[in-house]
């Protein structure tokens, strides 16, 4: 007994300095933030303040500079995910993500061996959501990382979403600012730009890779202040560029007088002001989606970016067909089936119409004529109408497969042809296949990411968990191959601004989209990974789109 007694104490005594090691820490001009160091050998930051609370005065206002902290703070959990359309404050009763208005956090995670000389590259992960919710924040980094053999550092923010990210009309333009949530953004590109060093990145290799309305956010920081270039990034990759209606003066009016007849502001002297003073949860009653004016149906998305004349100062394709953008080297990626998610069930082109009208409500009669006959029906999907595959295609199409060939072909015109590449995923997830959704929107992420990248905050959060099993987990399994190239393209290209340095030993050559004589693009998928040539029909239904929607407003 007391020989195995000795040997366990000794066993203690051994491991005890590992036990009691000193937690990381980090300390920028404005706070000391304590991490934590894990198991699979990396080291976060999360939570940590990039802009002082938006709340008060601050709400509908540009990011301010966080407050100073003596104490040191906390970094060991996310903090609050910007709430958005439709959410309430606090944490559902089924787990997932704690919503709030204070949300202006930034987290960081790094190879813990990373020193502030290793100068790592680094990407900067802007999550979707339409500029509604934040849909793909709080993500588990530590899969990648390691999938790099730890030289990536990743940085992913928090941005206001919604009215409190997006409200626009008079009174904002003269009190507040305009597309804040944008704002925000490029004050974490700021901010990555100033500390990314201390966390072992390079501040001058910063890679920016969006989702959905994130690959939307990348493109808008492309065009921004008109193309300046503020040395914020040296890449870019866009998954599923996402523009939507940019709202005009009218549709913004109409939205701020909504709002504040809603939340009891309607007959205010100063109507910003008082929405500024009420509580979260009245503005919340009209943080909603709605109909434009004159429309039948809602919209999926309302709060959208404007044209403001500084950040934004022209219609965004319109600058994009311009050349008014920072010149870098570029992925553009979508998936197969991306118009899915977003689709009515249409029965006929009627309803087709009426639902394209929704969304682009400057669509004229002959516009939607087009639209009809361009998208007939095609594919029929499990539990859905015929017409569905026509909605889906006319949405997916115009608003994010268009738009992100539009930038590719645009780089590419610039000086970029051999510097832009493009891809199309075509693996399906069995749930999301069998329910009728074909190869949706973003079910690329556990792909590009590792099927351990979904985000999770607790045991007992049941839509975490569901999302992470249906999403993700299939990357680590059936669909492992996809995910084993999609992510070695991707680390490649953060890497080495080119997807072929570090691609996987399985992946084909990816041949850059526009420097032959016919685009092509890489079809990535389980088995049979390869490029093809991007369809002449899919370009002349571009043509259409692109022409019309750089012209109206979209």
């Amino acid at each position: 007994m007391w020989p195995a007694l000795i040997l366990a104490v000794t066993a203690l005594v051994q491991i005890s300095p590992l036990a009691h090691a000193a937690p990381p820490n980090v300390t920028l001009d404005y706070a000391t933030y304590e991490g934590l160091s894990n198991k699979h050998g990396i080291t976060s930051f999360l939570g940590m303040r990039y802009a002082a609370a938006p709340i008060g005065n601050y709400r509908f206002a540009a990011p301010q500079d966080p407050g100073v902290e003596t104490a040191t703070q906390q970094a060991t959990r996310f903090g609050n995910v910007c709430i958005g359309v439709n959410q309430s404050p606090g944490t559902p009763v089924i787990g997932g993500y704690t919503y709030g208005e204070d949300c202006l956090f930034i987290s960081v995670s790094s190879p813990t061996r990373a020193a502030n000389s290793s100068l790592l590259p680094v990407i900067i992960w802007i999550t979707g959501g339409g500029y509604a919710i934040e849909s793909s924040t709080n993500f588990d980094f530590d899969q990648f990382i390691n999938a790099s053999n730890g030289s990536v550092v990743v940085a992913q923010m928090n941005y206001r979403v919604g009215a409190l990210g997006f409200l626009a009309g008079q009174e904002v333009q003269s009190e507040g600012a305009l597309n804040a949530g944008l704002l925000d953004q490029r004050k974490a590109l700021q901010w990555v730009r100033k500390y990314i060093s201390q966390f072992g990145g390079d501040p001058d290799h910063v890679v920016m890779v969006g989702g959905s309305a994130g690959a939307g956010s990348v493109g808008l920081h492309l065009t921004a202040y008109g193309g300046r270039n503020d040395s914020l990034f040296v890449g870019a990759v866009g998954d599923a560029f996402f523009y939507p209606t940019v709202n005009n003066a009218t549709f913004s009016q109409h939205q701020f007088d909504t709002l504040a007849t809603t939340v009891g502001c309607g007959s205010a002297s100063d109507k910003l002001a008082c929405l500024r003073s009420v509580d979260i949860n009245a503005i919340q009653q009209g943080d909603i989606n709605g109909a434009y004016p004159n429309q039948t149906l809602d919209s999926q998305y309302i709060w959208t970016p404007v044209v403001d004349g500084n950040f934004i100062q022209d219609l965004p394709l319109r600058m994009i067909q311009n050349g008014q953008f920072v010149k870098v080297p570029l992925i553009v990626g979508d998936v197969t089936d991306e118009g899915t998610l977003f689709a009515n069930n249409a029965l006929d082109a009627q309803e087709v119409s009426k639902f394209m009208s929704a969304n682009f409500p400057l669509l004229s009669s002959d516009n939607l004529t087009t639209i009809n006959k361009l998208y007939p029906p095609t594919t029929l999907f499990p539990f859905h109408n015929l017409y569905f595959s026509s909605s889906a295609a006319a949405y997916g199409e115009s608003s994010f497969k268009c738009p992100g060939y539009l930038i590719g072909t645009s780089m590419a015109a610039a000086g970029l042809a051999s510097s832009v590449w493009q891809y199309n995923f075509n693996q399906t997830i069995p749930a999301i296949a069998t329910a009728g959704f074909g190869v949706m929107h973003q079910s690329d992420l556990g792909a590009l990411f590792g099927g351990s990248v979904g985000s999770s905050t607790g045991f007992f959060d049941l839509a975490d968990n569901v999302e992470n099993a249906v999403l993700f987990e299939s990357y680590n399994a059936g669909n492992k191959m996809s995910s084993t190239i999609a992510m070695d393209y991707l680390i490649s290209f953060v890497r080495s601004l080119d997807p072929n340095t570090f691609k996987a030993s399985a992946a084909p050559r990816w041949n850059a989209a526009f420097a032959s004589h016919s685009a092509e693009q890489m079809r990535i998928q389980d088995i049979g990974t390869q490029m093809e040539q991007i369809s002449t029909d899919f370009i002349a239904r571009c043509a259409f789109w692109t022409d019309l929607l750089s012209q109206i407003g979209q």
